[in-house]
């Protein structure tokens, strides 16, 4: 149990903790060590923090990543020193490429122990630097004229940085020497810590600015992608006023969180249904980007063939950026700027200008046929689907179909989130996955994390091979308690191999690439004392559906699929007509 009564003797611990408590920091993941000792302590002393523990670095980080995903609040971790850094290395890349402030803290050796044989060390600074905002490093020993002074300012950094423009991870890499576990009375001559603010005034977007904007839209085929993101409510109103317009047509993933008509994701069924003369009469000529990247190959594919034709077509990646993304190849403006704002700007002078030049306009179906291309699409895959043997089709159909308005499901990378951009015809409560840098680890863990911070039924849905990678999160899981309802797709191992191009061919697609992993799924679920369920048919599926739904806590549902039928089907949905 939390207490206040006493405090790690380090004066570097206590001011890195407070410095992060006042800076937002709430939940702090912590990994069980030595010379993480007094960090831990601090973290443990602060009744404001929580501070869950988690045995598994590597699970560790995709717990705070989820964590920090669906909150929306920086989140912290501690390790050890040594190895136990580098386990957070997977996390942390996709919290950069995600945009999400993951504050990486380890624990250190003092500096004349590195290289030389002494147990637990590794030359820690700088280690993420590649996947990191920014790298700090702090000491016990740290010496001048004001103490303190240097840590506070270095622990205030750190915050401003990960929280700045787009959010990001950090790390902070603190050397402590002995002794580790000293304490001290809480709170004694404690006189708060100073804390720096930084004060971004708020700003409408110049109004001549989106005027300008909005006019070079007039009638122009416009088309919004929209990638991954949380949930932004101003945003989802922007996208829907500027999807009103007839000349603007928006492909939306489930995992951009927009909650829009059920033809705003057909985006790979749509596309399947073009020739090459709705290919040239589709193209747009400007497109407006917000979000991370995309999961659709097709998409990306079509706008790079776009460009190709069309030296003149524009592409407008709207949101905060470490660098120039240029995925279509045609990238011609970058707009920092909130998504929401800005598109809310410049819907309304597209409003205004509808208002008072109607006639300047010129007339465009774009939208409309857009939209007819995507109900035959989707016509189309709701037939394949229905006519379909069992197989994963027709299983992530229904599942996607059941699911709890008020949920939030998190998709594993490989085939779950692949289907579910096909098959998804609405939004639960928020759809999350790990597609900033798109690994198949952690997804279990990203997950928990997500459920811990959610008052309502969370859901994963990942395949046999994801599920693997992650296995030691059934032990975080267990000693969570969070509320995550895990329905596992086992088909034969990376089912995503007998599709792709590059591998669905070679004779040791099996052995070397599909891998299947055999889960005993009963067994584990036995082992962790998690409620277990199997079915592998359309019957038996939707009974279990409705056992799902009615577990108070987490459960696990295996859903057996055959392996060649569903890999067959999936590629000739996705065939172009």
């Amino acid at each position: 149990m939390k207490h206040k009564d006493f405090d790690s003797a380090k004066d570097v611990a206590r001011i890195l903790l407070d410095v992060l408590a006042e800076h937002g920091v709430a939940d702090i993941v912590c990994s069980p060590g030595s010379r993480n000792a007094p960090l831990l302590i601090a973290a443990d002393a602060r009744l404001d923090i929580n501070t869950p523990v988690v045995i598994d670095e590597r699970s560790a980080a995709f717990v705070a990543l989820g964590m920090a995903m669906v909150s929306r609040r920086p989140v912290a971790l501690i390790c050890t020193s040594g190895s136990a850094l580098l386990n957070y290395a997977p996390a942390v890349a996709e919290a950069y490429y995600h945009g999400i402030p993951l504050i990486v803290i380890s624990a250190d050796r003092p500096l004349e122990w590195i290289d030389q044989d002494d147990s637990q060390t590794i030359r820690q600074p700088h280690t993420l630097d590649n996947i990191v905002k920014g790298s700090y490093s702090i000491s016990d020993r740290e010496e001048g004229d004001r103490p303190g002074w240097y840590e506070n300012r270095v622990a205030n950094d750190a915050m401003l940085n990960a929280l700045a423009d787009k959010p990001g991870p950090v790390h902070i890499n603190v050397r402590l020497s002995p002794p580790l576990g000293q304490l001290r009375p809480f709170g004694a001559d404690h006189v708060g810590e100073r804390i720096i603010r930084n004060v971004i005034p708020y700003t409408t977007p110049d109004r001549a600015v989106t005027r300008e904007l909005a006019s070079q839209l007039t009638g122009r085929r416009v088309m919004i992608v929209a990638g991954f993101m949380e949930p932004d409510a101003r945003l989802n109103r922007a996208v829907a006023k500027m999807a009103a317009n007839e000349n603007v047509a928006v492909m939306a993933e489930t995992i951009s969180n927009l909650h829009l008509p059920p033809e705003a994701y057909a985006v790979d069924s749509a596309l399947c249904m073009l020739d090459e003369n709705d290919e040239r009469y589709l193209a747009p000529d400007v497109v407006i980007s917000v979000g991370g990247a995309l999961v659709s190959r097709m998409l990306k594919e079509f706008l790079r063939r776009c460009a190709a034709r069309n030296p003149q077509l524009q592409h407008w990646a709207i949101g905060h950026s470490h660098t120039t993304v240029d995925p279509f190849q045609t990238l011609t403006c970058r707009i920092e700027a909130d998504p929401g704002r800005m598109l809310t700007a410049i819907a309304g002078e597209l409003t205004h200008l509808a208002r008072t030049a109607p006639t300047a306009q010129p007339k465009t179906e774009y939208a409309s046929v857009w939209l007819s291309r995507k109900r035959l699409g989707m016509q189309r895959m709701e037939r394949l689907t229905r006519e379909a043997p069992w197989c994963d089709l027709k299983a992530y159909s229904s599942i996607l179909s059941r699911l709890p308005k008020s949920a939030n499901l998190f998709l594993s990378n490989g085939t779950s989130i692949r289907y579910a951009q096909i098959l998804s015809r609405s939004i639960p409560h928020a759809e999350y996955s790990n597609r900033g840098v798109s690994g198949i680890d952690g997804s279990t863990s990203t997950a928990i994390g997500g459920a811990l911070m959610y008052a309502h039924d969370t859901f994963l849905l990942t395949g046999d091979t994801s599920f693997a990678y992650d296995l030691s999160a059934l032990l975080t899981l267990q000693r969570l308690q969070a509320r995550l309802k895990i329905i596992l797709v086992s088909n034969g191992g990376g089912a995503i191999f007998r599709f792709i191009s590059s591998t669905a061919q070679l004779e040791c697609r099996e052995s070397l690439f599909c891998t299947d992993p055999a889960l005993p799924a009963e067994g584990l679920a036995t082992a962790f004392g998690i409620p277990y369920r199997k079915a592998d048919s359309a019957d038996e599926l939707h009974a279990a559906l409705n056992w799902i739904a009615r577990q108070d806590g987490c459960a696990l549902l295996e859903v057996v699929t055959p392996a060649e039928v569903s890999a067959e089907i999936l590629r000739n949905a996705l065939a172009r007509n």
